[in-house]
């Protein structure tokens, strides 16, 4: 019976050849077909000869890569990179282009930056929410969850508006984990008392999933550091001094549910929440042993989404809530910076929704949305002798458009999006002299996005985009800090204008012996024109004041390959160039190049698997930059070595990883006056019962 139906498939199939496929098609060879005659001249059994399969497609693009499919972007796989220790930034620093500055160890406030643009344009994402806030512009990546991140989304340039209003400077998307058949558990010991532990289980039944997580992490961070004692032009007083309060701790809980309502109709919800407390160590030679930091942060989101259907579209309506708390003591005063014993607290809640038609007639795909999001913030300072100043409040009311047109299927992709925004920010502070200060301010910020993805001969890809984005000014910025930082209600918001042009080959993929082979670059040339940027100027010899002062010009090429051998080996690698130049009024920094935007960036990565065994050594290299914009400061050039060894089952049971960092020992800071870890090692042990991720797992791009 099944040689029968078999036979009557076939004969019901169409007799011309298959037709060539286009770039990112699947080739498949049609069966050869043979009736063996009986004596009698009955047909008989029929032979069916299968010949060799061959399918070709080019990997099919994540999340992001549907959201934005003109743009240069970047997916992240945590976990994929086979370190003992694997933190936030060294994820991101896989990335072409984006360059992280730390301030110190593990948990230390560090940030980032895509394309040479500051920390502050930015915007960081968690599941969705936005972390960038009124509050502040500036999300340091030491209070994110990084035992809970499953992956990240880097768009430079241009980021899908449905995210929230557009940032000049790209978006970071952290999405954390949510399979119900994840099931894991890992523990990490190291250098400096670190240690980590973090553990995930999801199950389902029937159309109910959901998912749990908890992680810790601590760190002594008392790393050796070259310490000139305060004297730089005095080398017989240097040495190796021990960093001190310099101990963090941070403990993450994560919670998932989703309920499969119809085919088409599913809700879902998750909660976060993180914590941290840390000691505030100060500058290196200038140590502050009594300064400690706690930060709280805790998000909720519900979401409900309805599959679209011909003509009916697609629906999400989603609706979160937020609120953070930091409390910050100085009692000594250590930092030079007075009295603080602070309790500030901001949040917020949004609510948004989105139509999408993903099929429609002649090749369109349209998304409408919109969102309303209200922020507010409370500053108080027990130590500081000011009256605290009464709430801050923000509302923004936006909404955009995104089409996208594929007139030729996916050889030719037009992208075309348009988002515009009302600010309008309710401001209260007060006074160094202790005079109460309020304003009404109403802004409107307009984001268009025009890009185009063309599929060339020989499997290459051009796409090019351009954008035009704006930064409204944050309350630490408008009001300031009743501290160091003095407000100005009257800073506009930053403006910036991007546009980019990149080639892409996929060469393509095959197999040798059961092994892959596979060969992929990315090249792409940027230009920023920003203008309006918020720069922090000395008022005082203990305050500055926000001002809307600078210009700057930034250009650059930026470079990602990768290569897949027969032999296990996996090679990775990214390079940066970056020209920027100072345009503004002031005739000191005018033509000089931008502060902590190295020149050259780039790193290397190889991975070798054989069996049960997996080495892996990277180098990283960091070209010279300086650390102010009058360009005296001079930082080296450097290249920071890691490596890692790890041995475990192909699948399941327990993977045991030995990793060294800074292999080099060099002793490097990115920012003056906060050094970084020498050469440290990592042990960790982890066991994955559930979604495990394909071997060798894709990290970086392309």
């Amino acid at each position: 019976m099944i040689v029968i139906a078999l036979l009557h498939l076939l004969l019901a199939a169409p007799a011309d050849p298959v037709a060539a496929p286009g770039h990112g098609d699947s080739v498949v060879t049609r069966p050869d077909v043979r009736f063996e005659p009986t004596r009698d001249g009955v047909l008989g059994d029929t032979v069916v000869v299968l010949p060799e399969v061959k399918v070709q497609r080019t990997r099919a693009g994540g999340e992001a890569r549907r959201r934005m499919p003109t743009a240069s972007v970047t997916e992240l796989e945590a976990g994929a990179s086979g370190r003992a220790l694997e933190t936030l930034a060294d994820l991101l620093e896989d990335a072409a282009g984006v360059r992280v500055h730390e301030y110190g160890g593990l948990g230390a406030f560090s940030t980032v930056s895509v394309r040479g643009a500051p920390a502050g344009q930015v915007a960081i994402f968690l599941d969705g929410t936005p972390l960038s806030s009124a509050s502040h512009s500036v999300v340091s990546l030491g209070d994110l969850p990084a035992t809970a991140i499953e992956r990240i989304e880097v768009y430079r340039g241009s980021a899908p508006l449905g995210l929230g209003p557009a940032a000049p400077g790209g978006a970071i998307h952290l999405v954390t984990v949510a399979s119900p058949e994840l099931r894991a558990v890992r523990v990490m010991r190291g250098a400096f008392g670190t240690w980590e532990a973090r553990g995930s289980a999801g199950g389902r039944r029937g159309p109910l999933s959901g998912l749990v997580h908890a992680g810790h992490q601590y760190s002594r961070g008392d790393f050796p550091f070259p310490d000139d004692n305060g004297t730089p032009l005095n080398p017989d007083d240097d040495g190796l001094s021990p960093r001190v309060n310099n101990r963090f701790a941070a403990t993450s809980a994560l919670g998932r549910i989703a309920w499969q309502v119809t085919p088409r109709w599913r809700l879902g919800g998750h909660a976060n929440l993180f914590h941290k407390a840390q000691g505030v160590q100060g500058l290196g030679a200038v140590p502050a042993y009594d300064t400690h930091l706690a930060f709280t942060r805790a998000l909720g989101r519900i979401d409900a989404a309805r599959a679209g259907a011909g003509s009916m579209p697609g629906i999400r309506l989603a609706a979160g809530r937020s609120g953070e708390r930091t409390r910050f003591r100085d009692p000594g005063p250590e930092l030079g910076l007075g009295y603080h014993d602070t309790d500030d607290r901001s949040g917020g809640g949004d609510l948004a929704l989105e139509l999408d038609w993903r099929r429609l007639p002649h090749g369109l795909a349209v998304a409408v949305g919109g969102a309303v999001r209200w922020e507010w913030s409370r500053l108080a300072d027990a130590a500081d002798g000011h009256p605290d100043p009464p709430e801050s409040r923000r509302l923004t009311a936006g909404g955009g458009v995104n089409l996208q047109w594929r007139p030729r299927g996916e050889r030719l992709v037009l992208h075309l999006a348009a988002r515009r925004d009302r600010i309008e920010d309710r401001l209260h502070w007060v006074e160094v002299a202790g005079v109460a200060g309020g304003s009404e301010v109403r802004r409107t910020l307009d984001s268009p996005q025009l890009g185009v993805r063309v599929a060339l001969p020989a499997r290459l890809e051009l796409r090019s985009n351009v954008s035009a984005a704006r930064r409204a000014p944050d309350f630490i910025e408008l009001f300031g800090n009743q501290g160091s930082v003095l407000g100005n209600p009257e800073l506009g918001p930053e403006r910036s204008r991007n546009a980019d042009v990149g080639l892409s080959w996929r060469g393509p993929s095959w197999s040798r012996g059961g092994r892959p082979l596979a060969v992929a670059f990315d090249l792409a040339h940027f230009e920023t024109r920003a203008e309006d940027l918020v720069v922090y100027v000395l008022h005082s010899q203990s305050s500055v004041r926000a001002e809307n002062i600078s210009r700057a010009r930034l250009s650059g090429e930026e470079l990602s390959v990768r290569l897949v051998t027969p032999k296990g080996i996996a090679l990775t690698g990214g390079f940066t160039r970056m020209s920027t130049r100072d345009e503004g009024p002031v005739p000191h920094w005018y033509g000089r190049r931008l502060p902590l935007r190295p020149a050259l960036q780039g790193f290397a990565r190889v991975d070798w698997r054989r069996g049960r065994f997996r080495a892996v050594g990277d180098l990283h290299y960091i070209g010279e930059n300086y650390l102010n914009r009058s360009n005296l400061d001079l930082v080296p050039d450097r290249v920071l070595a890691g490596a890692s060894l790890s041995f475990g089952p192909e699948a399941g049971g327990p993977r045991f990883t030995l990793e060294g960092k800074n292999l080099g020992d060099d002793r490097v800071s990115d920012v003056g006056g906060f050094p970084l870890p020498g050469r440290a090692v990592f042990a960790s042990c982890e066991l994955r019962l559930g979604a495990t991720p394909s071997s060798p797992p894709s990290h970086g791009e392309p």
